[in-house]
């Protein structure tokens, strides 16, 4: 019971350290890291599944010995992944309980520089990243580690300085990026991937870390999405490119403003210069989308996953599109002003082909790593059985 009681406690307090429990402070301790700011978004949910104790620590003089003055109540959560880490593993230390100094690390308490291997983890106690510190400062290759446990990146440093190779991976271990650093800047030729393979981006960096020369960019199709050209990190001016990307400033301007109507034209502009553009498509379907022209957002959106099949956000707002139009379809405006239209929506139930649909598109948006909290209520609303 008292497991139970916590988790809700977790989960309501977004995983502030310090709570309010009935007038209490109370202090959360997870994996023996007191958790005394909310974690930084991507650290993972803590669940129930993934907790292995929880022991509670009331006595006001056992938690003064803690050093925490101030708390009426110590809550320790022991997940268990830490369960199953051996001795020699939790001997190595977690920048988490460190204090970081005009760039150098030191353990708490202590006026000496650390040296050695650390090891930092998730909540849910997997690993998130790990390297080595040498007088504080990194030295040789870091890694960072997706929750699935595979690599998202791998850096080599040089006294606290990224210098050398540098790879970003998906979370399916696909490579994303790679380049070089000298001295903490790119240098050379970088390249970006899409997940499947396909060559996103290549530009060319100086030796004072300046973009120097063409920026090639290509669908994941392998058709080309653009160039533009740089001397020592300056953009030089093309007339036709800077037109579309004046247009498309100014729709989106409009857009802000709920001007629907003129940002589309703003777009369709676009698109007369530029007609094989994903961006300017997907633009428009969304403006299209807020002014409730359904069939023709979903053309757009289809438009926009022709040319660019991992265009992730056009996937979500696909499926809102035939969400949005079986709650709004026929919908009745209960008032309406200059500036504001209120609209009634209707209790409907999906078609199972508008279901289906629906929930192939949320699912490809996730697993392309849509974490947009809209896209994965709708996903579990209408994909969940």
């Amino acid at each position: 019971m008292k497991k139970t009681v916590f988790l809700t406690l977790l989960i309501l307090n977004s995983f502030i350290g310090f709570a309010q429990n009935q007038g209490k402070n109370v202090l959360y301790v997870v994996d023996s890291i007191p958790i005394i700011e909310e974690p930084k978004e991507g650290f993972g949910m803590l669940t129930d599944k993934e907790i292995d104790r929880v022991e509670v620590l009331k006595n006001k003089q056992d938690i003064v010995t803690t050093g925490y003055k101030d708390v009426d109540e110590i809550i320790y959560v022991f997940t268990k992944a830490y369960a199953k880490r051996p001795d020699s593993i939790r001997a190595i230390p977690t920048t988490n309980l460190m204090v970081r100094k005009m760039g150098t690390w030191y353990p708490k308490n202590e006026s000496t520089a650390y040296s050695g291997p650390f090891i930092d983890y998730y909540l849910n106690g997997k690993k998130q990243g790990e390297g080595t510190l040498v007088n504080g400062k990194l030295k040789g290759k870091r890694f960072i580690y997706h929750l699935n446990g595979k690599v998202s990146d791998e850096i080599t440093y040089e006294n606290g300085i990224a210098n050398g190779p540098h790879k970003r991976f998906y979370e399916d271990g696909t490579l994303m990026q790679k380049g070089l650093f000298k001295d903490g800047k790119e240098k050379g030729v970088w390249e970006m991937y899409h997940p499947n393979g396909q060559l996103k981006q290549r530009s060319t960096f100086n030796e004072n870390g300046k973009m120097d020369g063409e920026s090639l960019s290509y669908y994941s199709t392998g058709e080309s999405k653009g160039k533009n050209v740089y001397q020592n990190g300056i953009y030089q001016k093309k007339k036709d490119t800077d037109k579309v990307f004046e247009l498309y400033q100014q729709g989106q301007d409009l857009f802000k403003q709920g001007n629907f109507k003129s940002a589309i034209k703003k777009y369709t502009k676009c698109l007369e210069i530029k007609p094989n553009w994903a961006d300017g498509y997907f633009a428009r379907g969304t403006a299209h989308l807020n002014n409730f022209d359904f069939d023709t957002a979903l053309a757009d959106f289809d438009k926009t996953l022709e040319i660019e099949p991992f265009f992730t956000n056009a996937y979500a707002n696909r499926a809102f599109v035939i969400i949005r139009k079986n709650e709004f379809g026929n919908s009745r405006t209960l008032s309406k002003s200059k500036d504001v239209q209120i609209f009634a929506m209707k209790e409907t139930e999906m078609s199972e082909p508008d279901l289906a649909k629906i929930c192939e598109d949320l699912e490809r948006a996730v697993s392309l790593g849509d974490k947009n909290w809209m896209v994965l209520d709708a996903a579990k609303k209408y994909c969940e059985k």
